[in-house]
């Protein structure tokens, strides 16, 4: 029995029990990186695309249960695995530069956020005094910049 799938659980709960504890004091002006879509984007290639679905689904949705924002998060995370997992495959077979992975993680960040927020508007549930483009854009940037320094520490 292969249980390859529980690591990626068990990292995926840990980040979540990281973010909530430590990491939620990292925000600037309000705006706070996604971990767990980093985490997604990181471990992504290695798994099968209904593991992926299945394990960042369950985790997606524990983050939606801490953010309180009703299944949005599992939505815009299972739509990401859709659209992004076999591009992510065919990429990671090759050498990714950090500029290139940096560019990835800003195209997939964007794509979360704006799914995120459109989801967020047609619920009503999106109450922020800051503007939407500020909190996409910056929301994206802040999340590709510490991939890219996570990326930078771990290929060196």
């Amino acid at each position: 029995m292969n249980l390859d799938w529980t690591k990626y659980l068990l990292g995926g709960l840990l980040i979540i029990f990281t973010d909530q504890i430590l990491l939620q004091h990292l925000s600037l002006w309000g705006i706070h990186f996604d971990a767990l879509l980093l985490f997604l984007i990181w471990t992504l290639p290695n798994l099968k695309r209904t593991e992926a679905i299945y394990i960042y689904g369950s985790l997606a949705f524990l983050q939606d249960a801490f953010y309180d924002s009703w299944g949005l998060m599992l939505f815009s995370k299972t739509l990401i695995i859709l659209l992004f997992h076999a591009y992510l495959i065919n990429r990671s077979q090759g050498n990714v530069f950090s500029s290139q992975f940096a560019i990835l993680t800003l195209t997939i960040a964007l794509t979360h956020n704006t799914i995120y927020y459109l989801l967020a508007l047609v619920t009503g549930g999106y109450a922020s005094g800051l503007w939407p483009y500020t909190i996409l854009l910056l929301g994206a940037l802040y999340t590709t910049l510490l991939s890219f320094i996570l990326h930078k520490i771990v290929r060196s």
